[in-house]
């Protein structure tokens, strides 16, 4: 229970950082991404490829998430705009998968050709418009994990499964805050990219890229 809300934090606050600063962190956000990406994936499928070879156990499992993260937020770092595509091409699948299909079929196999396109749509966004393209993933992911969507106990479900239907996120589902019903995820998600936006107008990005060492700032193309 301990570790399950110390992992609540942690994507909670992953999250907040990416909603808001996002693509203005430059490198560190794409090995963010890709580090989560990499955790998430290696969490989920773990047991369906190892099997009983330590992945059931604690310090196995902490291993194989560990190492996938590692991977990940390694090839993120490898080319910016190929690491942004990969990211970009995994969060339009989802969207294509989330959002656009329950819109345009009841379910079946028509799902995974909407999928397939969002993902490639992501990716040519991720190479040509690399800004944008990055704006978007770390607000939509930062949005999923920072509102609750993307939980902890949604990861271990879709590891039971296996199955990521508990990982879909559904746009406008509300959360109680105050007492009032609040489209959290869909806040969050516009407040990020506002936020990201400004951050560009202003010219903090410059700033922040002329302190982080390694980072750069993005030009209005992303290249």
């Amino acid at each position: 229970m301990v570790v399950a809300g110390a992992a609540d934090v942690g994507l909670v606050a992953a999250g907040l950082v990416l909603v808001f600063f996002g693509a203005a962190l430059s490198v560190y956000a794409v090995a963010l991404v890709g580090f989560l990406l990499g955790a998430g994936g290696a969490y989920t499928v773990a047991p369906a490829l190892l099997g009983t070879v330590g992945s059931e156990g604690l310090v196995g499992l902490a291993v194989v998430v560990g190492a996938g993260g590692l991977l990940g937020a390694a090839l993120a770092y490898v080319a910016l705009s190929f690491a942004t595509a990969v990211p970009s091409a995994v969060v339009g699948a989802y969207v294509g998968l989330a959002v656009v299909a329950p819109v345009v079929t009841d379910g079946g196999l028509l799902r995974y050709p909407l999928a397939a396109l969002g993902g490639l749509a992501g990716a040519v966004a991720g190479v040509t418009l690399t800004k944008f393209a990055l704006m978007f993933v770390t607000s939509f992911l930062g949005a999923a994990l920072a509102s609750g969507a993307l939980s902890a106990s949604a990861f271990r479900a879709a590891r039971e499964g296996p199955t990521v239907e508990p990982l879909l996120v559904e746009p406008l589902a509300t959360t109680p805050v105050a007492g009032a019903a609040v489209p959290l995820f869909a806040a969050l998600f516009v407040a990020g990219l506002l936020s990201q936006l400004g951050l560009f107008r202003v010219g903090w990005v410059t700033r922040l890229a002329a302190v982080l060492p390694g980072a750069r700032a993005l030009d209005s193309k992303g290249g």
